[in-house]
């Protein structure tokens, strides 16, 4: 089964506000194959198949709630599962072996292996990023700050996608402002398409979205190092069907004042008061 290069979407799903009670979770059938296996994570990194109304095939770590369902696997392992998607989380419920088989092109290797990832609590690499006004804003100069972080490109054409997350900042900014507790935090937005989105490109589209350039910050940077840095949260890209597009998943982390990751959320189904509890939860400046 060929994996490489597969596109990576996921799906988005939005939480319905003012609704009463969480929606019932959604189930879906997964097939595939795995690659690797982290017991410790309770997680398996998947090559899968189309999800029949969900997503298209992809390469994705999943999280399992039940550790047992781990136990001898292993890569090259074809399986079966049933993917649970709730409101804000998403998880393995049932894992099946029904085959093996050699990984495909294993000389290459995944689009993204498990010691790719950072981990909570690992330090977040300072990667050259320039930001909205032209000035170097890598990660190590926000020191002493917490920070929501997260991946977009403003060309998107999805409303669920990066629109979404810029919405979702928006409020978080309109939090922090609001907030003593949260003075010390800023946001910033990566772009994953730094060859269109200059400083310039970015600084109209945070006036757009009424970003405070003290406090939200959107960088970019040389293609290669932005795509690597992105990568180190699980985020993959592809280019799309035009030179507009680009396809990708979507990832939001909260940083601690350190400089050490503290959470990751996958795809749109976090909120704004996600972030803010991570965020207070996070290790604050002592100053």
């Amino acid at each position: 089964m060929q994996w490489s290069g597969r596109t990576i979407v996921v799906a988005a799903l939005v939480a319905c506000a003012g609704c009463s009670s969480a929606p019932e979770p959604r189930r879906y059938e997964l097939r595939g194959q795995i690659l690797s296996v982290d017991p410790a994570r309770r997680e398996v990194l998947v090559d899968h198949e189309d999800i029949q109304g969900f997503m298209p095939a992809m390469t994705m770590p999943y999280k399992v709630n039940d550790p047992a369902l781990l136990e001898g696997k292993k890569p090259g392992d074809l399986f079966t599962a049933t993917l649970v998607v709730e409101e804000i989380n998403a998880y393995l419920s049932t894992l099946t072996t029904t085959g093996h088989a050699p990984i495909a092109n294993p000389a290459a290797g995944p689009a993204i292996t498990d010691t790719d990832f950072l981990r909570e609590g690992d330090a977040v690499p300072g990667d050259t990023l320039i930001d909205q006004s032209g000035a170097p804003r890598p990660i190590t100069s926000l020191h002493g700050h917490r920070v929501a972080l997260t991946f977009i490109y403003t060309r998107c054409p999805l409303p669920d996608f990066c629109p979404l997350m810029s919405k979702h900042f928006a409020v978080l900014q309109d939090e922090v402002r609001k907030s003593g507790e949260l003075r010390d935090v800023r946001l910033v937005s990566v772009t994953l398409d730094p060859e269109f989105d200059t400083p310039a490109v970015l600084a109209a589209h945070a006036k757009t979205l009424g970003a405070d350039p003290n406090l939200w910050y959107f960088v970019t940077g040389a293609r290669d190092e932005v795509l690597a840095f992105a990568k180190r949260f699980g985020v993959l890209t592809e280019p799309g069907e035009s030179a507009a597009v680009v396809v990708h998943n979507l990832r939001t982390a909260v940083i601690d004042a350190q400089g050490r990751l503290v959470s990751v959320h996958s795809g749109s189904t976090w909120a704004p008061a996600d972030l803010v509890a991570d965020l207070k939860k996070a290790s604050a400046s002592a100053h």
